[in-house]
């Protein structure tokens, strides 16, 4: 009875330790509101199978962290502030700073012709080579070169060597673009890689060294990394997590080493929070240069067209008045989103370690400090995919099996029935579908933009289970009709 006693107590003092562990927090906050939050981030990780969650939150003179659940669910890692998380897209924030620096330096120009440090950099539009003098740093930081996920995001490729990101830009030579520079705006994360790569060229430095010394180190923001070893030497890297069919499984995603300057630097709810901090004037033991290079950070361009209001800065996504400064990021298994109000006084960063996490969920945080605790985590636009291919994939092969057998058993019987015009018609017609769900399958790639390899990394398996599954239905239906 004594050892039974023992091992409870022993029990519920780790029960209590893992508790603390899962819902850190920094000074006061009122109950209610802290326990919304928590109850918040609790409900997302439930309804969205997500591992993990940091979150911090400036609020005035006031820093809070939250978070749920664990950073390495496998090892029983609990998430905390100090959780190290990729960043994804919110990297480039990083990488304008430090590109904006080398103009602060006086060793380049944002209008300088791209040119001027990638000579072989050629592009084309409806192909005509265009004239690359006219190309400037100014469109690639606002994402006006033509260069788009929507065209050239599958062009990156895999690998973690030290040439990867002159391979990642190398890749662009003689790119077609989506227009011309400088018409519009339109998100492509390749051209915080080119970014890069102007970076390594002027400073004479890698990109990850030019980083960690000149911007990380005298910012302060010694949890912020460049290269994984050594986030993961800390103990405290996040698994990368990711989600098919209802159950999430640790998924460590392909290397992209060249396309770190745009979407693979790391960081945690700690250094985040500073980071949030500088970026809205809050901290001064920073060189005076910074506070100059984050006004112009934060300067959106105007001369193309808005979407949704709001314009692309440096690394930042920000409407006319710049009350609201804020950037998404999503990688295979991490999201991210840094929202701030800089005239409220406010900030918040949501760290997760999977995709699934829905990131509105920074929405429902401020509204729990506005007074309104009633608020309900709504699952991902990502999640409901999956949850309705995987449900039309189970049902499709069920099916399939079931009209194969069913065929297997009327030729079993022989029952021999007369061929009628009818029938015949109906046979061709399943043909003619199961052949149109092979082309499909087949050529979905060419009208998606991506390639199945880019596919199968950034978004759900059930995707292609399911035109396998239809295209096995339409082939047990095809046989049954077959079957005399």
């Amino acid at each position: 009875m004594g050892s039974l006693t023992k091992k409870l107590i022993i029990t519920t003092i780790a029960s209590l330790i893992l508790v603390v562990g899962l819902a850190t927090r920094g000074y006061a906050l009122p109950a209610a509101q802290s326990e919304a939050i928590q109850t918040l981030l609790d409900d997302a990780r439930r309804v969205s199978g997500v591992p993990g969650i940091s979150v911090s939150i400036i609020d005035g003179d006031e820093t809070f962290y939250f978070s749920s659940g664990f950073a390495d669910r496998e090892n029983g890692l609990p998430a905390s502030e100090n959780t190290i998380y990729e960043l994804a897209s919110v990297s480039k924030a990083f990488t304008s700073t430090g590109i904006l620096l080398l103009e602060e330096q006086g060793l380049l120009s944002m209008t300088d012709p791209i040119q001027n440090y990638l000579p072989w950099l050629t592009l084309k539009y409806q192909g005509i080579p265009v004239d690359m003098q006219t190309v400037t740093l100014n469109d690639f930081l606002h994402h006006t070169s033509g260069l788009t996920n929507g065209k050239h995001i599958q062009g990156i490729p895999q690998g973690d060597t030290p040439d990867m990101l002159r391979k990642t830009v190398d890749l662009l030579v003689d790119a077609e673009l989506a227009f011309l520079p400088g018409e519009q705006y339109s998100y492509g994360t390749v051209n915080y890689d080119v970014l890069g790569l102007v970076i390594e060229v002027v400073s004479g430095q890698s990109y990850e060294n030019f980083m960690t010394q000149q911007v990380f180190q005298p910012l302060g923001l010694h949890n912020t990394y460049v290269y994984k070893a050594d986030a993961q030497a800390t103990g405290q890297m996040a698994q990368g997590y990711r989600t098919s069919f209802f159950i999430t499984t640790p998924y460590d995603a392909p290397d992209y080493a060249g396309n770190k300057p745009a979407g693979y630097i790391m960081s945690s709810a700690m250094d985040m929070t500073r980071w949030m901090n500088i970026q809205m004037g809050f901290i001064q033991d920073i060189p005076e240069v910074f506070n100059t290079i984050i006004l112009k950070s934060h300067q959106g361009d105007t001369s193309v067209p808005d979407i949704n209001g709001m314009y692309y800065a440096a690394g930042w996504s920000v409407n006319t008045d710049r009350t609201i400064v804020e950037h998404t990021g999503g990688n295979p298994n991490f999201a991210t989103q840094v929202t701030m109000l800089p005239d409220e006084r406010f900030a918040v960063c949501l760290l997760s370690n999977s995709a699934n996490t829905n990131i509105e969920l920074v929405k429902s945080i401020k509204n729990i400090l506005d007074g309104d605790l009633a608020q309900s985590y709504k699952m991902s636009a990502r999640q409901i995919l999956d949850i309705v291919l995987s449900s039309v994939t189970m049902i499709a092969c069920l099916s399939a099996v079931a009209l194969f057998l069913l065929g297997l058993r009327r030729k079993k019987r022989n029952t021999r029935q007369q061929t009628t015009k009818k029938r015949q018609l109906t046979s061709m017609v399943w043909l003619t579908v199961t052949v149109a769900m092979c082309i499909m399958c087949w050529m979905f790639p060419v009208f998606s933009g991506y390639d199945w390899s880019t596919i199968l990394v950034w978004q759900t398996y059930s995707i292609l289970t399911t035109f396998i599954s239809l295209t096995l239905l339409s082939m047990a239906t095809t046989w049954l009709v077959y079957v005399r």
